[in-house]
């Protein structure tokens, strides 16, 4: 039945407007992002709630479209509410990684930050980024450490994400995550870090983390949250991934990441952990989901590498390309975000060397830039996973 032109309109509570390369619809909700033309940004721009559908003039199949997928709300009475919105920056910084703390009540042997530490953001300033990502048109807010839930102040951080305009993503080994962090938590998504069956797992993770992030992973799909999945393919896991691929499946992920490890921080201490890159490849497909915060497109239309639109701030206020890049950094948290976003270089596909003509070079980025061999070298993983030989072979 069509809708009522006399209803006054809105945006859903989970629906933002975003000015990224090109305007955009944002769906916090199931995380879809939809472009939209001059027309359809300008229409969506008064959805208010203080005029009607009628008024609003929206297109009746994008009007239709919008409706029946919950982004838009009808009222009987005016509801007017201010919408802000203005320009980000350029590439667009659509993915956000707070390592809130550097506090862990794990050792695993493969983690990059190396022996945990006792270093927390502060509240205020995990208050402060979270304003400034959101207007710089921000999409996705991944929570990690450490282990978040250690945090001192994690209840106070815990109620700055219920106001935040942002899909909020908790990264966790989920041995904290009880009954009653999960019915308080203001998170839309959890990910519990899985790697391997139970001897897998906990080979990397130490001797009876198995079971409690299983739980977890079951309490986060239980209480009505997405669950997703992340899971570091090394040499005592291999074996298990048609296992774990129904252990996935049955715990209803809505996304399993699965990525292969740089011989940073601890794992350089356990160099009989690494894998090949076929080894990586043939594990890494088994993955799904496509949360991806990798390449994209530049200005001029030129394809680009690998963390295009992905910053790091560290538990220290250190602002990187990537966690991966913390010694590298690109400035201060308390710089403010877009200034140290300014200064980031995304490195064009062209220059990294036998990507230029590669086919999927577009799909992959050239891979990751700390897993590559060189700056202007492809990584390895990646072209055994597009099936494509690494250059000079």
């Amino acid at each position: 039945m069509a809708a009522d032109p006399g209803l006054y309109v809105s945006l859903a509570d989970h629906a933002y407007l975003r000015l990224l390369e090109t305007p955009c619809l944002y769906d916090r909700r199931h995380d879809d992002l939809y472009e939209l033309n001059d027309e359809g940004l300008e229409a969506l721009k008064l959805c208010r709630g203080h005029l009607t559908l009628e008024q609003v003039g929206l297109e009746p199949e994008f009007q239709e479209f919008c409706l029946a997928e919950g982004l838009l709300v009808l009222h009987d009475q005016p509801r007017p509410h201010p919408l802000a919105i203005g320009p980000g920056p350029s590439p667009s910084l659509r993915y956000l990684e707070l390592q809130i703390t550097w506090r862990c009540n794990l050792a695993c042997r493969h983690c990059y930050l190396g022996p945990a530490r006792g270093v927390d953001l502060p509240v205020a300033t995990v208050a402060a980024l979270l304003r400034e990502f959101e207007a710089m048109n921000g999409l996705r807010v991944l929570i990690s450490g450490g282990e978040p839930l250690m945090h001192p102040a994690w209840s106070e951080i815990n109620a700055l994400l219920s106001a935040a305009g942002l899909r909020r993503v908790l990264l966790s080994n989920g041995l904290l995550l009880d009954q009653d962090r999960l019915a308080a938590l203001n998170c839309d998504e959890v990910q519990i870090s899985l790697d391997g069956l139970a001897t897998g797992h906990e080979l990397l993770r130490g001797p009876g983390s198995f079971a409690p992030a299983l739980e977890a992973a079951r309490r986060v799909r239980a209480a009505g949250l997405d669950l997703s999945i992340a899971t570091m393919a090394h040499a005592g896991n291999l074996e298990q991934f048609a296992g774990l691929a129904e252990l996935v499946q049955e715990l209803g992920a809505r996304e399993w990441g699965i990525d292969a490890p740089c011989l940073a921080g601890r794992l350089s201490q356990h160099p009989e952990l690494a894998v090949t890159p076929a080894q990586a490849a043939q594990a890494m497909a088994h993955a799904f989901g496509g949360s991806y915060h990798g390449s994209g497109t530049g200005p001029e239309g030129q394809a680009m590498a690998c963390g295009l639109h992905l910053a790091t701030v560290a538990a220290d206020g250190a602002v990187a390309q990537c966690g991966f890049y913390l010694n590298e950094p690109l400035g201060r948290s308390e710089e403010g975000l877009w200034t140290c976003w300014d200064r980031r270089r995304p490195l064009e596909l062209a220059r990294v060397q036998g990507c230029r003509d590669c086919a999927v070079a577009g799909e992959c980025g050239g891979g990751c830039r700390f897993r590559a061999p060189a700056p202007d070298r492809p990584d390895p993983v990646l072209c055994a996973l597009m099936e494509r030989p690494p250059p000079g072979e």
